[in-house]
């Protein structure tokens, strides 16, 4: 009994054999789809939010309150190279990285809320 198998080396088909040519560039073309969409979606607004960290960083001042990531407030007292000196308290004073502050709230906004709170209480006065 003779088993023939047509994938077997030196074997004679009659039957015409494809090949795949167009597998390898489908195969590039879907890399490149998928390193376009993991940009885009993943390393792009990364960048972005490292970028909005560093100008928030760099643009903190004396004087402007901040929320760390543990959720302490705090005025800034003094500015050093890697971390910040916040007043938390009357007394209270803490040294953080400045890696570990997640929002500065400056103090002109604060000064403008103010300011219209005060024109609104002059409002209803007069």
């Amino acid at each position: 009994m003779e088993i023939i198998y047509s994938a077997a080396p030196g074997a004679t088909s009659s039957a015409p054999s494809t090949t795949a040519t167009g597998s390898g560039f489908s195969f590039i073309f879907l890399l490149i789809i998928l390193f376009a969409m993991f940009y885009f979606l993943m390393i792009l607004p990364q960048r972005r939010r490292e970028k909005q960290f560093r100008d928030m960083i760099s643009n903190m001042k004396r004087g402007d309150t901040v929320v760390t990531v543990g959720g302490i407030v705090g005025k800034v007292i003094d500015i050093k190279k890697d971390t910040i000196k916040i007043k938390t308290a009357m007394t209270t004073e803490l040294e953080v990285t400045k890696r570990a502050i997640a929002t500065v709230l400056k103090e002109e906004v604060k000064e403008k809320e103010e300011t219209k709170e005060q024109e609104e209480k002059d409002k209803e006065q007069n």
